[in-house]
């Protein structure tokens, strides 16, 4: 297996790079070839510097294209080069700023370059604003011979096209995988990791923006806390240790489906994130990675024994160990909860990098936790946006909770209020998303909610939808909830001592204002769409 040495090639290659980037400093230029579009800018904009759309660069011509080869596309045998997916990409990239060389940082300097794995959707778009601003703010608290040195996020989208976030993280684009793929295997999105990482292994102009021998693969929903070093070695990956990564003798027919030689001694508790590995090793088992990951979940087996949404970790684990590729295991990131007893500077003093939010904070307004597999009555959870972006306006945790707690929502308000063009949000923040439905005792004391119950109105003139007590309600897509509706967002109309009420139902949240007796408006939470209702009985 090859372990990446440098060689003259390489080295005379970046020379170049380097050499084009002084005499163009400032402008943007292109290549032709390798079917991509390239826009170079400064790796950090001066401050009022706004950069130009890609958009406007397309319109004026300054984009090439080139349609792939046949022998640059996938083998038939691939679900992506079936459903036509090429290696063909569009990109955003931004050359790094002239960084020091080992002669500056002395021979124990190894760099490496953050690769942000995501899609083009709302959803990963603003985690991926967070994480870049917390990347930033950690690459600098590094000093000048930081070992965090270059960052690129791939991007799955829908037919490669910029989703935006070119303006403000250095960005390439694949094609996504599409839904005559996916559907195939449950619908599940995560595939696109590999699936990328494939994609930009195949485009040298891609690729070669990789000047550092390592890489780190990270995600969307990181926070780095601290500046983070080189953890890998020469011989040796580093990756997180997962505690449901363990694998038995139970797991060894899954592992046969990917690799009939191996067996679950030889499978370490890792996943593909986040991982420090040698930018070659990551090329080297990019495909058996995607391979492994189509095969998993493409039968019913593996999800009898294992998690179906760990699937894709499992094949990066068997898929490295196929290969001999080993990881130092290590704790390198935390995902606390409202339960858990953070100390105050963990961020600062304990072991781990990244805070990684995975699960949803959730607090009653006194500052005891709300309880497991429940939305609190204060709630911090990134799965409340996935059509909106957060406001602007996040409510401080209460005092009680913990360090963690107000560590996660400082970072959330800091990477906000810094950022250039954040969307304006009717989502709600974090106080309003604990819907229940309402109590009997709740309704009569409401003097809204008093005059509505056991009423039945049109929906978009559709009917019927009834206000049953319990805060029950029947809609013709099901049943739901209803109750007050505490601080909604951007509806003056609700302000005390007016009042409005919470309508969720088909997996949508809604505020309604009502004009007694006989109509209402709806404004749905995330979209803003609005719909009207007619009294029935």
């Amino acid at each position: 297996m090859a372990r990446g040495p440098v060689r003259c090639a390489a080295l005379l290659g970046y020379t170049c790079a380097l050499y084009m980037w002084w005499s163009l400093c400032g402008h943007y230029f292109q290549y032709a070839g390798s079917g991509m579009n390239s826009v170079f800018r400064d790796r950090f904009p001066q401050s009022g510097q706004k950069s130009r759309p890609a958009t406007a660069l397309r319109a004026e011509g300054e984009i090439w294209h080139r349609t792939a080869s046949p022998s640059e596309q996938r083998t038939q045998s691939d679900p992506a080069a079936a459903a036509g997916i090429q290696a063909s990409a569009s990109t955003s990239l931004t050359q790094p700023n002239p960084r020091p060389d080992k002669r500056e940082c002395g021979h124990n300097w190894r760099p490496f370059h953050t690769l942000l794995t995501g899609q083009g959707s709302i959803y990963n778009g603003w985690q991926a604003r967070i994480m870049y601003y917390h990347w930033k703010k950690q690459a600098a608290a590094g000093g000048p011979c930081t070992e965090m040195t270059g960052f690129t996020r791939l991007c799955a989208s829908k037919d490669g096209e910029p989703d935006g976030l070119e303006d403000y993280i250095p960005s390439v684009f694949v094609k996504q995988l599409p839904d005559s793929v996916l559907k195939n295997y449950g619908y599940f999105g995560v595939l696109n990791r590999p699936h990328s990482v494939v994609e930009f292994f195949k485009e040298p102009r891609l690729y070669e923006r990789i000047k550092e021998e390592y890489v780190m693969v990270a995600e969307t929903d990181h926070v780095y806390m601290k500046p983070i070093p080189n953890l890998a070695s020469a011989t040796e990956a580093a990756a997180h240790s997962f505690g449901y990564m363990h694998a038995s003798s139970r797991h060894n027919n899954v592992i046969h489906m990917c690799w009939p030689e191996g067996d679950s001694s030889q499978i370490q508790p890792i996943g593909p994130s986040p991982l420090i590995i040698k930018t070659a090793d990551l090329r080297s088992v990019a495909q058996q990675w995607l391979d492994c990951s189509y095969t998993l979940r493409g039968s019913p087996e593996p999800a009898k024994i294992i998690q179906d949404w760990v699937l894709e970790m499992w094949a990066y684990a068997i898929a490295s160990a196929s290969i001999g590729i080993r990881h130092k295991v290590m704790i390198m990131q935390i995902e606390p909860n409202a339960y858990a007893r953070t100390q105050e500077g963990f961020d600062k003093y304990g072991k781990e990098y990244i805070f990684h939010y995975t699960y949803g904070i959730e607090y009653k307004l006194d500052g005891s936790p709300q309880g497991y597999n429940t939305i609190g009555e204060w709630s911090l959870d990134k799965r409340h946006y996935g059509g909106a972006y957060p406001p602007k306006e996040l409510d401080p945790p209460p005092e009680g909770a913990n360090p963690s707690t107000k560590f996660l929502w400082r970072a959330w308000k800091d990477a906000i209020d810094s950022a250039q063009n954040w969307p304006d949000s009717n989502a709600m923040g974090t106080v309003g998303w604990r819907r229940e439905g309402a109590t009997d005792a709740e309704i009569a004391a409401s003097p809204l909610a008093s005059k509505v119950v056991g009423s039945s109105w049109t929906w978009a003139g559709i009917k019927k939808l009834t206000f049953h007590s319990g805060g029950k309600l029947t809609t013709p897509w099901g049943e739901g909830k209803w109750g007050v509706a505490f601080k909604p967002k951007g509806l003056p109309e609700c302000v005390p001592p007016k009042e409005c009420l919470y309508v969720d139902f088909s997996a949508a949240a809604h505020h309604v204002s009502f004009d007694l007796p006989d109509s209402f408006t709806s404004t749905r939470i995330g979209d803003g769409e609005v719909v009207k209702g007619e009294r029935l009985s």
